[in-house]
């Protein structure tokens, strides 16, 4: 069982200083007789208190200091650990415990999906760009409003294309199945599919008459409202297909949210799977299927970074969001979700790695 407590330590440490003081004993004052006979007069009552005042007052100002010293060398280790995890900090029995330095990502989650525990966070509940992560909630809820079998022609939309933006190569006139376009947005990440998407279930909401464009945030609208429904309030979409827009954001935490209930439908579950998928022939250029492929290395077994278990779920880049990746991996029983935010080419695999690895190891 892990205990988690989110602090920001700023502060520093307290140093106390002492000094050691000297008292002097109480001078008697004494009388010498005619006689030479010297008498010895006993300090008054007054002076006999006092010096028991004192006795008590430094025990107990020795024993402050001693308690404080004691605090100090005890509490400095843990106030280093707190500055070095700075926003994280967690304590586990678990001794393959992984600290926040070690994952390179700006933020990351691990999510059990059976217990709905987060084993794992790092700035979890920060703002950032999601990339094409964006389109677990396009492919979602496009699953939730049509049949697979279905077919869709493709529409002017795929020219909204811009250069640089990573497409399945769709063009105007094509007529595929909802299951190929949902699998051409999600595995080769075509923004032109995610369009086609938003603009087909837009129209079902959008006012008579309306065009395409307005059809396509209509259904941005629709995610706005889905993402109130999860609970996801550190997130807005501007776009069905992830590129960064100033008002387009969400955090590690809201995406492992929305993965978890993607995961729940078995067509979407099915699709994000697959290493490869095949279009029709009405889908290519009429005379021989086209195949897509999967850009989550995790799944591809002839990669250095292929994840034995690993069932999903989307990959993503921009420039603003940098590498990014919400991966699923199931072992026995259990499914854990991990969720990667900003971090670089060849570590959003080995960041994905470790955390999935971690999540499995912690039980």
């Amino acid at each position: 069982m892990i205990a988690y407590i989110n602090v920001s330590v700023r502060g520093e440490d307290m140093m106390n200083d002492s000094r050691n003081g000297s008292m002097n004993r109480p001078m008697n004052d004494s009388k010498e007789t005619a006689a030479s006979a010297v008498s010895y007069t006993a300090p008054s009552t007054v002076s006999a208190t006092e010096y028991n005042k004192r006795n008590i007052f430094i025990g107990t100002t020795l024993i402050i200091i001693g308690l404080l010293w004691l605090f100090t060398l005890v509490s400095e280790p843990i106030q280093k650990a707190y500055a070095a995890a700075n926003e994280f900090f967690w304590v586990s029995t678990n001794e393959r415990a992984i600290a926040t330095d070690q994952i390179a990502a700006e933020a990351a989650v691990v999510l059990d999906i059976q217990s709905d525990e987060v084993l794992f966070y790092k700035n979890d509940k920060m703002k950032l760009p999601p990339a094409s992560t964006t389109k677990m909630m396009t492919a979602m809820l496009a699953l939730e409003e049509i049949e697979l079998n279905q077919r869709v022609v493709v529409g002017p939309e795929v020219n909204w294309v811009k250069l640089g933006e990573s497409k399945a190569g769709l063009r105007p006139g094509q007529l595929l199945t909802w299951e190929e376009l949902i699998a051409a947005m999600m595995l080769p990440s075509g923004n032109d599919a995610a369009r086609t998407i938003a603009v087909n279930i837009g129209m079902k909401y959008a006012e008579a008459g309306a065009t395409r464009e307005e059809a396509y945030h209509t259904f941005v609208a629709k995610m706005n409202e889905r993402v109130q429904e999860l609970g996801m309030y550190d997130t807005n979409f501007a776009n069905p297909h992830g590129m960064d827009e100033y008002d387009h954001y969400s955090t590690a935490y809201d995406l492992a949210t929305l993965a978890k209930e993607a995961m729940k439908d078995e067509w979407f579950r099915y699709i994000v799977k697959q290493e490869e998928f095949q279009l029709t022939e009405a889908a290519g250029n009429g005379n021989a299927q086209e195949i897509i492929r999967n850009r989550n290395q995790l799944l591809q077994p002839e990669s250095e970074y292929y994840y034995e278990g690993a069932i999903g779920i989307k990959t993503g880049f921009t420039d603003g969001a940098g590498y990014c990746l919400v991966s699923a991996a199931e072992q026995k029983d259990r499914e854990i979700i991990v969720v990667v935010l900003h971090s670089t080419k060849e570590q959003v695999w080995t960041d994905s790695h470790s955390l999935l690895k971690y999540g499995f190891d912690i039980k």
